[in-house]
């Protein structure tokens, strides 16, 4: 296995994450309430938490393990109740809380993980796991080995490195789902006689944007703006075309070459040029995530757009007289990757130097894999990671049908996820100029390209 980042690294990024984790209005940050209450439970324990405790009661050996989190008051209370449940269905087993707001989660684990003193089972942000997995450290126990039930997971969906897959070793659990969505008006997709729920092509969306322009020249075939169009668009479109990310971890080179990155910006070009979004000029006012302002998008003047799934419902709410589904992703002809990915707010692993790693996976199993846990859990960690989860939240109103719809979907395609230098908004900002550069017609594509190529390796050249 690689080592992905060296140890001292995770100091300098946990200040900046788990700043962003929460599933959008699902669950937020952690609150100092809530994070005495968690305290508060864990001292109720009568255990101690530095180490298992083995009693021999009827010949049933006591076990006691670690579980450090961090989240809402929800979140708490659902978590603690699911303990709770696996407690009186194991009652050897006792499962000790380590709860506590998301200020100083990262730095306090990597010192624990460091020194040997980590929790059993263990909470962790995505972008922070790539600084704690090495051949070195071995961290976290590869679930591939273990008893774990992933039968309710979609493969294409937890093995993911994002998600907590390694070189092969399954070294974490997602919680839940997050990703791109496709919000569909269908109401009015079918009246034009467009299907986003037959697998298409990138040329279809060229040819429906004709259809669409035909039908009514004051509608457009998608609602978008200059960040959208590089982070979604552009993005997937980049990857599907070179099978490759945007920087090779190994090598800090730029993996696509100067042609590829014209046919990207061409592609952009196309997009305005062809009508298929509307005039750079008019978008720029509804720029990041304020598409539901844009007063066409309100008069249900779009068939669809390109948008995420933490922001979907908002836009779905600013038409309510529209009726909307979520649809599938285009691929690029010939391509053998869908780059279309989903990702987690959170992934929880087992400690490897846990001394009871089968009773973590029994509690894990049951956290993830019982119904009434699933019940029980609801959205507190986003829309949750299984299908089976996601269908119990549907059926008593706690997630959305649409939610649930664009879950599955983003869910179905292997994916790629950005390189950790891309992911940088340093990066992402590079791009994005350039698209706004072609949209507003100051820039060609091969300028573009040169452009990119330049910034990005000026940017490589600052990274250590």
């Amino acid at each position: 296995m690689k080592k992905y980042l060296a140890l001292p690294a995770v100091f300098c990024l946990a200040a900046s994450l788990l700043t962003a984790c929460g599933g959008g209005k699902i669950e937020t940050a952690a609150v100092d309430t809530a994070a005495e209450q968690g305290q508060a439970a864990a001292e109720d324990k009568e255990t101690t938490k530095t180490e298992t405790t083995k009693k021999e009661e009827g010949g049933t050996e006591q076990i006691t393990l670690r579980f450090s989190w961090w989240g809402g008051e929800e979140r708490l209370a659902a978590t603690l109740d699911v303990i709770k449940q696996f407690e009186e269905l194991n009652p050897n087993i006792t499962i000790e809380p380590e709860y506590g707001s998301s200020d100083g989660y990262a730095d306090k684990l990597a010192t624990q993980l460091a020194s040997g003193t980590a929790p059993d089972i263990i909470q962790i942000d995505p972008g922070l796991m790539p600084a704690l997995v090495s051949d070195e450290t071995n961290y976290f126990l590869d679930l591939n080995t273990s008893s774990f039930d992933f039968s309710n997971f979609d493969e294409n969906y937890y093995k993911l490195r994002i998600n907590g897959f390694y070189d092969g070793k399954q070294l974490g659990i997602p919680t839940g789902i997050s990703g791109g969505a496709v919000l569909v008006n269908q109401g009015l997709a079918d009246q034009i006689g467009i299907d986003f729920h037959t697998q298409y092509t990138w040329d279809d969306i060229f040819a429906w944007a004709k259809k669409v322009r035909e039908y009514d020249d004051s509608m457009y075939l998608i609602c978008s703006n200059k960040d959208y169009v590089a982070n979604i668009l552009a993005n997937n479109y980049a990857k599907q075309l070179s099978g490759k990310t945007f920087i090779n971890e190994d090598t800090k080179e730029i993996n696509l070459t100067p042609e590829q990155w014209q046919e990207v910006y061409t592609f952009v070009k196309r997009l305005y040029d062809e009508e298929v979004i509307a005039p750079a000029s008019y978008s720029a006012a509804y720029s990041g995530d304020n598409m539901q302002s844009d007063p066409n998008w309100i008069a249900g003047k779009y068939v669809c757009s390109f948008t995420y799934m933490s922001t979907m419902e908002t836009l779905a709410a600013a038409n309510a007289d529209a009726e909307y589904t979520a649809g599938l992703f285009p691929l690029y002809q010939g391509s053998d990757v869908d780059a279309w990915n989903a990702n987690c707010p959170q992934i929880i692993a087992i400690n490897a130097k846990s001394k009871n790693p089968e009773a973590a996976v029994e509690f894990l199993d049951y956290f993830f894999n019982n119904e009434k846990a699933m019940e029980t859990l609801g959205c507190t960690r986003s829309v949750p990671p299984t299908a089976k989860a996601r269908e119990i939240c549907t059926a008593d109103g706690s997630l959305s049908k649409l939610l649930s719809e664009a879950a599955d979907v983003a869910g179905s395609y292997s994916g790629m996820v950005d390189d950790k230098y891309f992911s940088a908004a340093e990066a992402k900002q590079i791009v994005t100029d350039e698209v706004e550069a072609v949209g507003f017609g100051v820039a060609t594509p091969e300028s573009a390209s040169e452009e990119t190529i330049s910034l990005l390796n000026n940017y490589i050249s600052g990274i250590q």
